[in-house]
């Protein structure tokens, strides 16, 4: 890369209208003094030559324009731009996450979880919002706006996603669907959910997430005993039914979350056994990984060198200016009595 370039070489054609403009120049010049000299006016324009003036003037056009061009010679290496993470969170909305064995519930638990990770995203951080029960749905695309996030956060619930059941590979499919090409690097997804797979493709999905590099962590809500799941209804509360009329109980399914975040690299958490697991997993697992990526980044670069033609360019206008200033002092210096 040591030859000289022009980033924007494509425009030279523009240069050509430099030549007409200075012969323009020339002759106005000429006929200004001729006016004057016929109304016996005194010049008070720099001396010399129209045509001397002229050239000068298009030549600080001409170098202005080739430095526009964008000349580049020589290398550089420069640190790559620090982009901000990429999180997008996939919420679990199926009837399952009403249970109680997390107060108030799991899935107003992870909610709470979702709220106190957003004050701690920095303004280059991108969040999204994937709500998923038999199916998955974009609740907030990619977003710097943690505020919009948070409101639209507060409208979600069990009615989001109508489809019935626990498609966790739905719910991963859509969140790769909303990291874009090169942003793998510093990108994850956070899936909260208690786990039951129902469709039983949550393990293959999580192999394309890890193919794409994307590393997947996975929350998982509920107690390994189960619980029944709360209904609120209009005479007060009941539980979930099954269809043989049995209450339905839902635990949580940690092998199959476990195996999902392992087979990208990610790491599983149960959010009884923290605080604030989202917080936690941001500190010591996204920081880092972006941090590492951020300190690898570099990228070699042809050197700009317009400044070589703004120097000169400059120089002309400055003795353009004392010219002509010094023309103006004798001018009005003659016309003294």
């Amino acid at each position: 890369m040591s030859e000289l370039v022009f980033e924007r070489g494509g425009h030279w054609p523009w240069l050509l209208a430099i030549l007409p403009l200075c012969v323009a120049l020339a002759f106005g010049m000429r006929a200004l003094r001729r006016q004057a000299a016929r109304y016996g006016a005194e010049p008070c324009d720099a001396p010399g030559p129209a045509w001397l003036r002229a050239l000068r003037i298009g030549a600080v056009f001409a170098l202005g324009g080739v430095a526009w061009l964008d000349p580049r010679l020589g290398e550089e290496t420069v640190e790559l731009e620090r982009r901000g993470l990429e999180v997008v969170l996939c919420l679990d909305t199926s009837r399952s996450m009403l249970a109680r064995d997390l107060e108030p519930s799991r899935l107003e638990r992870a909610k709470r979880d979702i709220r106190a990770l957003l004050p701690e995203l920095a303004g280059g951080d991108r969040t999204s919002l994937v709500a998923f029960a038999g199916d998955a749905r974009l609740v907030v695309p990619p977003t710097h706006d943690v505020d919009a996030l948070r409101e639209l956060l507060e409208t979600v619930d069990t009615a989001t996603v109508p489809r019935g059941g626990s498609n966790l590979a739905a719910a991963l499919r859509r969140a790769l669907e909303l990291i874009s090409a090169g942003g793998e690097p510093t990108a994850t997804i956070l899936l909260l959910t208690d786990g039951e797979d129902l469709d039983g493709e949550g393990l293959a999905a999580a192999r394309e997430v890890a193919d794409r590099g994307i590393v997947l962590h996975t929350i998982g809500y509920g107690s390994a005993r189960g619980s029944k799941i709360t209904l609120d209804a209009s005479g007060g509360q009941s539980f979930l039914r099954g269809p043989d009329g049995s209450e339905v109980v839902s635990s949580l399914d940690a092998d199959s979350l476990r195996q999902m975040a392992e087979a990208t690299g990610g790491t599983f958490v149960r959010a009884d056994t923290l605080a604030l697991p989202l917080v936690e997993l941001k500190h010591k697992r996204l920081d880092p990984r972006a941090q590492k990526v951020f300190e690898s980044g570099e990228e070699v670069l042809r050197r700009p060198r317009f400044q070589w033609l703004l120097m000169p360019a400059m120089l002309l206008v400055f003795v353009e200016i004392v010219a002509r200033g010094a023309a103006i002092g004798r001018a009005a210096r003659r016309s003294l009595p």
